[in-house]
């Protein structure tokens, strides 16, 4: 005990040098005086404290002069009836919307002959951006127009084959005419009708000819527009072996895997269940990033705090001071087996660019603690004298109570408590050691 005693006198003595020299050290409730009438101001807005005259105690307070109150840099926060919050950080890489993202590959064997575009360039839906030669391109044009040539020669031939029947059903009638009259034989109406009948199967055999025509055609024309053709050359003499590629969509070039010289091939795109984005060999991919994601890994301990349009709150290095603002969009249905942990997407807009796909950003989410709802203070207010919590209530006139707490909670600089405070008490936040040193300097004083 003596050792305690001499450490709080020590602790006297420092605080005192900050008060004027008629001020004395404040006391704790034990002390037997009352409060004096005339002292009747609080705390001001401006977070000092009142003027007073000097220090006395009351039975249950605390009592500091404005000088005290000032050295100690003492300064309160309101009670709050709320939840209980938890910020949740996460670091993860941005990317481009699945829904907004263009591929362009080849769908053929070839050489890449030219590359109009690179990454960063903005471009317009069906723009050019590059050149493939392909042999697979002459051969499709070239039997785009055997089957071309095929169907107007089929057609040609069916038209001279309808004249022919026109003209033998003509005579036909005819003849039977003349027959009516005594003037012709009827062997020869006989012969005429056979003519008829002979014709009639050679349109029938045409316009068959006519349709496996159309439908070699539609084939041909099927297989250029599989190629990325959307026309033939205007005349055979101008097929080529060249074959250009379109953008599939508006927006920026944010990949390009691709030089001239390169030898390509079709490809195809798959998705796995940790990814919501092609997983692709495609030679130039065009996103549109005035919206972008970012694929948050939760624990699964984590995942029942988050819901479905919590805003998020992203901080990137390459902006420094910046915020950026999003919100949780989709909650994911897989989880890892080897972490344990699931990918929720979250969208930012985007609108100033940016935030470009692979760059890091730490994400803060805000969640609220299910069922840790009541009281809530800055942990920094609580106080522990002799095993037990306490907080100090300022009244007025700059006096302060000790009064005893209970956590319930604590995330952070926000801790869930009970006991005898109410919605709107302002308890010391800052400087609230000072006040417990005296606090203890009045027990030890009062087991002499």
């Amino acid at each position: 005990m003596t050792r305690t005693r001499f450490l709080l006198a020590a602790l006297a003595v420092v605080f005192s040098a900050g008060c004027d020299r008629h001020s004395t050290v404040p006391t704790f409730a034990g002390a037997n005086k009352a409060a004096p009438e005339s002292a009747t101001k609080t705390f001001s807005s401006e977070g000092g404290a009142p003027r007073s005259a000097g220090t006395v105690s009351t039975p249950g307070l605390l009592h500091l002069t404005l000088q005290q109150i000032d050295f100690a840099q003492i300064k309160t926060s309101p009670v709050e009836m709320s939840h209980l919050s938890q910020d949740l950080d996460f670091s993860s890489i941005v990317q481009a919307p699945s829904d907004d993202i263009g591929i362009v590959s080849p769908q053929m064997n070839g050489v890449v002959s030219r590359v109009l575009v690179d990454v960063g360039d903005t471009v317009k839906k069906g723009q050019i951006l590059m050149y493939v030669t392909s042999p697979d391109v002459a051969e499709a044009q070239a039997n785009y127009y055997h089957a071309l040539s095929k169907l107007q020669e089929v057609e040609a031939a069916t038209r001279l084959i309808k004249t022919r029947l026109d003209l033998s059903i003509k005579n036909q009638k005819r003849l039977e005419g003349l027959v009516d009259e005594g003037i012709s034989a009827k062997r020869d109406v006989e012969i005429a009708q056979e003519k008829v009948a002979s014709t009639s199967a050679e349109l029938v055999a045409s316009e068959a000819a006519g349709n496996a025509a159309k439908a070699q055609l539609s084939a041909a024309k099927v297989r250029l527009a599989a190629l990325g053709i959307s026309s033939p050359s205007k005349t055979p003499d101008e097929i080529t072996t060249e074959l250009p590629l379109y953008s599939p969509r508006s927006g920026t070039v944010v990949e390009r895997n691709v030089i001239a010289g390169q030898g390509v091939s079709p490809i195809s795109t798959t998705m796995t269940p940790r990814t919501t984005q092609a997983q692709h060999n495609s030679l130039i991919c065009i996103a549109d990033l005035n919206t972008v994601w970012v694929m948050l890994e939760v624990p699964q301990l984590e995942v029942s705090k988050l819901k479905i349009g919590t805003p998020v709150k992203f901080t990137s290095e390459v902006a420094p001071g910046m915020t950026f603002d999003g919100q949780i969009t989709r909650l994911g249905e897989n989880f890892d087996p080897n972490s344990h942990s699931v990918l929720v997407r979250t969208q930012i807009q985007n609108r100033s660019g940016l935030l470009k796909p692979g760059m890091m950003v730490i994400a803060k989410v805000h969640t609220q603690r299910p069922g840790e709802s009541g009281l809530i203070i800055d942990t920094s207010a609580i106080q522990n004298i002799e095993g037990k919590d306490y907080v100090f209530l300022a009244r007025a006139d700059n006096y302060f109570e000790k009064t005893g707490v209970q956590r319930i909670s604590t995330v952070g600089d926000r801790t869930l408590v009970k006991g005898d405070l109410k919605l709107g008490d302002q308890v010391v936040s800052g400087g609230a050691f000072v006040l417990k040193t005296e606090a203890v300097k009045a027990l030890v004083g009062g087991d002499k």
